[in-house]
């Protein structure tokens, strides 16, 4: 079961308990860029690895709100 935002441009897919796969619904299923990155919960905090525009950047969120809010600002700046 997929977690849509109010925007329905990211959807968070659960992967495991506290590990989401982040995608842009822009992009259909199968293509590269319809991948974000991975959203883990770790202990106070969220940390996200991207994916685009530049794989392996990990920031920390204080909270699974700012983490998403962060995707959002992203792809607003992107396609």
């Amino acid at each position: 079961m997929a977690i849509t935002t109010t925007h329905d441009v990211v959807d968070l897919i659960p992967v495991d308990t506290g590990l989401w796969r982040v995608c842009d619904t822009r992009f259909e299923e199968g293509r590269s860029r319809r991948i974000i990155g991975y959203l883990d919960h770790r202990g106070e905090g969220y940390e996200m690895l991207w994916m685009r525009p530049r794989p392996g950047v990990i920031r920390r969120y204080d909270t699974f709100d700012d983490a998403v809010r962060a995707v959002r600002i992203r792809l607003e700046h992107t396609a």
